[in-house]
């Protein structure tokens, strides 16, 4: 079987792109197996690459491992979705890796041996419809996406993370108390078929396959990565004050079944719904840790999608 490495050399400042290089050629060279490394040059080229790559393929069996963080990993997942033969890794080397918490039974995820030596198990994808980045299309999220104040929060953390000393948790956390103070929030309309889920101004959106956003934020505790369901929540616009109340216990999952956060907080478990800005203009949202632009957009709950690699215990 073929093992295809796609590795982000600027994920976690570049500091384990060449250890996890030389990882690849010992574990794999010792092996006698077949692989190929490839390094990402911009935003999008994981994503152009891996398609090349599983086109090459014509049907064989082979498997693909995203070497970076989140972002890194959405982009292998969009090259590679709609071809079976393929099973797909991730090696977290990354600031934030939010997707690989979900599957915190497993083995070393930065371990190349647990990676090759390990089972592949069907999980969910949600995949998104609509004018994106002013192209329609379809693209799919693995892990979550996010309108609002958690966007916002990206958003500034992208840029907090190019100064030294900061880390992707501790840049999320700083960009979170800065977007506190802005509280810029959203205003959605959000259906389900027919049926209106909610209607007007919001703090945030929450829309979870996977349970994790922020650099360790259990902000969907429920959700769960191969139920064939996502998970919609939703914290209403509330004052500064009483935000600030409730992100401890949104940082630690406990919001949802907080008495006094009944009031404010909501969730609804969906397999597809349509999500239109309440004013009718482009609005910005993340998906995995990349921000994105669109006019509206639908999503969709792709049941057991993507074969993924559950590292082994050694």
């Amino acid at each position: 079987m073929k093992h295809f490495f796609f590795i982000n050399p600027a994920a976690g400042l570049g500091k384990m792109t060449d250890p996890l290089a030389a990882q690849i050629d010992a574990v794999l060279g010792a092996a006698g197996e077949e692989y190929q490394i490839l390094f990402t040059d911009a935003v999008g080229d994981g994503e152009r690459k891996a398609k090349a790559a599983a086109e090459s393929l014509g049907g064989e069996e082979a498997r693909f491992y995203a070497c970076g963080g989140d972002g890194t990993a959405n982009e292998i997942v969009n090259g590679i979705a709609g071809y079976p033969n393929i099973a797909f890794g991730i090696i977290p080397i990354g600031s934030g890796n939010d997707t690989v918490r979900n599957f915190q039974d497993d083995g070393d995820f930065l371990s190349v041996e647990a990676q090759i030596k390990g089972q592949d198990k069907p999980i969910d994808l949600i995949r998104i419809d609509g004018p994106i980045n002013g192209k329609e299309q379809s693209r799919y999220c693995l892990n979550m996406i996010n309108i609002g104040f958690d966007s916002n929060v990206v958003e500034a953390s992208l840029s907090l993370k190019r100064k030294p000393l900061i880390s992707g948790p501790a840049a999320y956390m700083l960009a979170a108390l800065g977007m506190i103070v802005q509280k810029k929030g959203t205003a959605l309309i959000l259906k389900e078929g027919e049926t209106t889920l909610r209607e007007g101004k919001m703090l945030l959106c929450a829309i979870s396959n996977g349970s994790f956003c922020g650099g360790g934020f259990y902000s969907s505790p429920q959700a769960e990565i191969d139920d064939g369901y996502f998970d919609v929540n939703i914290v209403s616009d509330i004052p500064r004050r009483r935000f600030l109340d409730l992100l401890p216990k949104y940082k630690a999952g406990t919001h949802l079944n907080d008495p006094k956060a009944q009031d404010v907080v909501a969730a609804y478990r969906c397999k597809a719904i349509t999500v239109d800005p309440y004013d009718g203009a482009p609005f910005h949202f993340c998906v995995d840790g990349e921000i994105l632009e669109a006019e509206r957009f639908s999503l969709t709950m792709c049941e057991h999608a993507l074969r993924f690699i559950h590292p082994a215990k050694l």
